[in-house]
């Protein structure tokens, strides 16, 4: 093929694509108002118009307002056009969700695993799973665009892979090649708190929003770092492990071999072990039954914080304290505009989150602190899971020159 008309194709596919976009976003759009936003010409429009209906990305969905003439019809982006998987592999469950091109969340799949399950297995049942839901919408396998898939862990996103995930215990996992040569579609796979923060940015509500960090806790602490509504993964795809910032250094020891760090200050670890203090100091009589019965977890620590025990909402109250001193150290290195935090132990967020945010305005700089929101995510799993699926669909909707 020559160059010049190598050219011209490509152009093609970047004006196609760039109408596309904006259907999508503007949607329902006319004909004219597209030549106005793109700034090609009207009859170019319409060949690209008639291309895109013509391959069922777009649809006519009625009539708009007339300035004079004809009333011009309306487009909109015809969501079952395409499809994608998002995949949530968690401690002993995954969740497998089926999603639109407008990122409606389809229908959802959970499954259980025991921890000594081979990821191989493991990844052969998702499959299933996924075909279960393609065939129960009578999905043709061509209209499937892929599976993003989220995991906890030190994530190889380039090459697909779990370099290693200690609530997993997965260590160098090919995620992307099993999955792939199961399924014969696209895979991407993404460390999970980076797909929360993905998914989160992608909600109407943080539309206008540019810079943004998603924190987890629960069994462990991560963050997900938005900047300039792109996910920063760093040099070496580490960044985000909120979770191994030492806020005290003569702190407890964490797994990695440090002391102070976040996984044994803000985490279920640190319920528990503060619990098993309280216990011991006789100070509740609620949570030493508890444990006298074999009891005591993250959900009845959180049962007698709801019955009103003063022990259980102090331990709460100290998470938050050590929360709030990361997150003042997140603010004073990122200076975002959102802060979102989720993951399981954000159930019980409304006993420590006050408090997230009073000792995050009192040790991180004021200009920052002033102008920095910090709210709980509430979704269950749909962020994460919409995160997952949008490292597909997003790839669908690049522009060529892009790639």
């Amino acid at each position: 093929m020559g160059i010049a008309k190598a050219d011209r194709k490509l152009m093609r596919e970047i004006n196609n694509m760039h109408v596309l976009q904006r259907v999508r976003v503007r949607g329902p759009v006319s004909r004219p108002e597209l030549a106005e936003e793109t700034g090609l010409g009207l009859s170019t429009i319409s060949n690209i118009v008639t291309e895109l209906l013509a391959d069922q990305l777009i649809r006519e969905v009625g009539e708009g307002d007339s300035s004079g003439g004809r009333r011009p019809s309306l487009l909109d982006i015809n969501e079952a056009a395409r499809y994608a998987f998002g995949v949530k592999i968690g401690p002993e469950r995954v969740w497998i969700s089926l999603f639109d091109l407008r990122m409606h969340q389809v229908d959802t799949e959970q499954l259980t695993f025991r921890p000594e399950e081979s990821p191989k297995i493991l990844l052969s049942r998702v499959f299933a799973g996924m075909e279960r839901l393609r065939k129960k919408y009578r999905l043709a396998e061509q209209i499937v665009l892929g599976v993003g898939v989220s995991v906890s862990g030190l994530i190889d996103s380039e090459r697909g892979a779990c370099l290693y995930s200690p609530i997993l215990d997965w260590e160098d996992v090919p995620i992307q090649e099993l999955l792939s040569q199961l399924s014969q579609l696209d895979v991407a796979v993404e460390n999970d708190v980076n797909t929360f923060a993905y998914g989160t940015l992608l909600q109407a509500v943080n539309a206008a929003v540019k810079n943004l960090i998603c924190i987890t806790t629960g069994p462990g602490v991560g963050a997900g770092i938005i900047l300039d509504r792109c996910l920063y993964r760093g040099s070496h795809g580490g960044a985000g492990e909120f979770g191994h910032m030492s806020i005290d250094q003569h702190g407890p020891r964490c797994s990695c071999g440090r002391q102070g760090c976040l996984d044994v200050l803000a985490s279920d670890q640190f319920l528990l072990a503060r619990a098993k203090e309280v216990i011991g100091s006789g100070k509740s009589s609620r949570l030493k039954a508890m444990d006298l019965e074999g009891r005591l977890s993250p959900t009845t620590l959180f049962l007698a914080a709801e019955s009103g025990d003063e022990a259980a909402r102090s331990i709460y109250e100290e998470l938050g304290r050590n929360l709030g001193c990361g997150v003042a150290n997140l603010i004073n290195l990122f200076d975002p505009e959102k802060i979102v935090i989720g993951g399981e132990g954000a159930a019980a967020s409304k006993y420590f989150v006050d408090t997230v945010r009073d000792v995050a305005a009192k040790y991180a700089f004021p200009h920052l602190a002033d102008h920095v929101e910090i709210v709980v995510d509430d979704g269950a799993e749909d962020a994460w899971l919409q995160g997952a699926a949008a490292l597909i669909i997003e790839e669908f909707f690049k522009v060529p020159w892009s790639n």
